[in-house]
């Protein structure tokens, strides 16, 4: 799939809190300023610091964005299959459904054929490479992969700027291979 800088992207971010949810929508948001005129984001989580539901919306775009706030979007991303029919219909059609596959199986599989639906063992892939903390970096990697954006050093910087510090070059490290291998993943 052939990405263009004019092209405007919507992704919606799914899932539970404590999987970092709001963490990669703020990474991407951020990641998309050095190459976008327009960029929001827009978390929303419930009072509960772990466990509740969280969702982020990030939109990037050379053009205007009239809305922070959308309720399809051409992508959405679950991490949680709690989640997954929650928000099987807010993929506009034709767009992807990117889901975390832990905990997929028969009775919360998307049944939808007009979208582009991908299972990613992101928590099985963070966890080869030393933490399963990771796994949203995996997905976040997975996505910018399939959808070919020019985010890749962006992003990457943004993982050195956010998690760095002294001290910090295993934590750095082990960030930027997570979302690498998503990127593999996605290619």
């Amino acid at each position: 799939m052939e990405h263009r800088k004019d092209n405007k992207e919507e992704l919606l971010i799914a899932g539970v809190g404590g999987w970092g949810i709001v963490t990669i929508g703020d990474i991407l948001a951020k990641a998309a300023l050095t190459e976008y005129r327009n960029v929001a984001w827009f978390p929303s989580y419930a009072t509960m610091m772990r466990g509740g539901e969280s969702e982020c919306c990030v939109i990037f775009s050379q053009e205007r964005i009239s809305s922070p706030v959308i309720y399809m979007a051409s992508s959405v991303m679950v991490l949680g299959a709690s989640r997954i029919k929650a928000f099987e219909d807010r993929v506009k059609p034709g767009g992807l459904m990117l889901i975390e596959s832990t905990g997929v199986n028969d009775d919360n599989k998307v049944r939808r054929e007009d979208i582009d639906v991908r299972y990613v063992a992101a928590i099985e892939e963070a966890k080869k490479l030393g933490s399963t903390k990771n796994a949203n970096l995996v997905i976040l990697g997975t996505y910018v992969g399939v959808k070919n954006l020019p985010l890749r050093e962006p992003i990457l910087e943004e993982i050195e700027a956010r998690f760095g510090g002294k001290g910090k070059d295993k934590v750095i490290s082990a960030c930027k291979e997570a979302f690498l291998a998503g990127l593999e993943l996605g290619k």
